[in-house]
Parts: C-alpha cells; sequence; structure tokens
C-alpha cells in the first residue's frame, strides 16, 4: 500500500515547533508527530495541508515552503511525506481529531526516539534546515 501525506513542521516566533500526540488506537500510538494527513484524490499537497492542519489543530496556514520529501518503507506501507515549513498562521491550537496531547517544543526539544521512524527523519531536516 502507497500513502501521500502532508505534513507541517509549523514553527511560531519563539522558534518553537509544534508536535501532536498520536491516539492510542492509531498505528504508533502514543508517539508524538508532527500534524498533517492524507492527500485525497487528485488533491495538491498544498491543498492538503492547508485543509489538513485546519482540520487536525484549527490553525489557518498563511504562508509555508517546502521542504522536502521523504519515502520511508514500513513493513505493510510505503508512506511519502511532503514536508512544508509553516511560518505565518493564524488561531489558537486546539486538538480536533483525538490526539492525545500537543505542545510546542523547541529544536533541541525533538527528540527522535518519541516519533514514528518516518517522522524522526523530519527531525533530521529541521536539525539540517536551522542549524
Amino acid at each position: 500500500m502507497k500513502i501521500t501525506v502532508a505534513v507541517a513542521v509549523i514553527i511560531d516566533k519563539q522558534q518553537r515547533f509544534l508536535i501532536t500526540q498520536r491516539p492510542m488506537h492509531a498505528s504508533h500510538g502514543g508517539c508524538w508527530e508532527f500534524p498533517g494527513g492524507k492527500l485525497e484524490e487528485n488533491e495538491s499537497s498544498e491543498f492538503a495541508l492547508i485543509r489538513e492542519i485546519k482540520e487536525e489543530v484549527d490553525l489557518d496556514v498563511h504562508q509555508y515552503q517546502l521542504l522536502g520529501e521523504i519515502k520511508h518503507q514500513y513493513p505493510d506501507k510505503t508512506v511519502t511525506l511532503i514536508v512544508f515549513l509553516v511560518t505565518h498562521f493564524s488561531g489558537e491550537p486546539l486538538c480536533r481529531e483525538n490526539q492525545l496531547g500537543m505542545k510546542w517544543v523547541s529544536l533541541q526539544e525533538l527528540n527522535p526516539k518519541n516519533f514514528p521512524e518516518a517522522n524522526q527523519e523530519i527531525i533530521a531536516m529541521i536539525r539540517h534546515h536551522f542549524l
């Protein structure tokens, strides 16, 4: 199975990143992740980014740039992550899709061990971009 996901690395004015905690019943339950979601049929990654961030954390995305693309092979699926850096947004983040939690963290607080394997590659991408 192949899945394509638009992922938002949302950074605030204090240089903190928004992460959410996956529900226990989901794959990788309890892990932290960057918000985002699957592209719908015939949907662009940019449109999916804006739609998913509104649906998941109730933020309106105003400015973003492509950080890169990651392909990751899990035992049961291939996931392509299209990763965007979101630098301008409005609203206050809320957990809207059964997430266990949400928090803003510094670059130093992003611990790859707390993320699914594919998201660990995003952390490496962020560190490369900001360091």
